[in-house]
């Protein structure tokens, strides 16, 4: 592949709005993922970042996203995957926020990660 191909898919990947291409309120679009995501919000959260690092750490990153939510901190493990999901798809904002958007609606905000990484091809 050229160089030149190359860089048009990595453009690609990118959003092109620098926003989610879904709200963070639009989870009952994907209602498999959004009620995965409401009972077991680790599965959902491995299954991301797993995508993000080509298939590996699923099963690591869900018991991190367990063990953090056993002491209360599942916003800001939350915030810590929603912040890589953002860097690989170009989208702005920033830690509060992502930390707000887990602490206010995990299942909203998990669905919405998935429903980037399906678009960008990583799922």
């Amino acid at each position: 592949m050229s160089h030149t191909a190359q860089a048009q898919m990595n453009t690609t990947a990118k959003s092109a709005t620098g926003e989610f291409d879904s709200g963070l309120f639009d989870c009952t679009s994907n209602l498999s993922t959004c009620v995965v995501a409401w009972f077991c919000p680790c599965v959902v959260y491995g299954q991301n970042q797993a995508a993000l690092q080509n298939g590996d750490g699923c099963f690591m990153s869900g018991l991190l996203y367990t063990c953090a939510a056993g002491f209360g901190f599942h916003s800001c493990m939350g915030a810590y995957g929603r912040g890589i999901v953002r860097k690989d798809r170009g989208i702005d904002g920033g830690f509060v926020g992502d930390c707000l958007s887990h602490y206010c609606c995990y299942p909203c905000a998990l669905t919405q990660e998935h429903a980037e990484l399906v678009k960008a091809g990583k799922k």
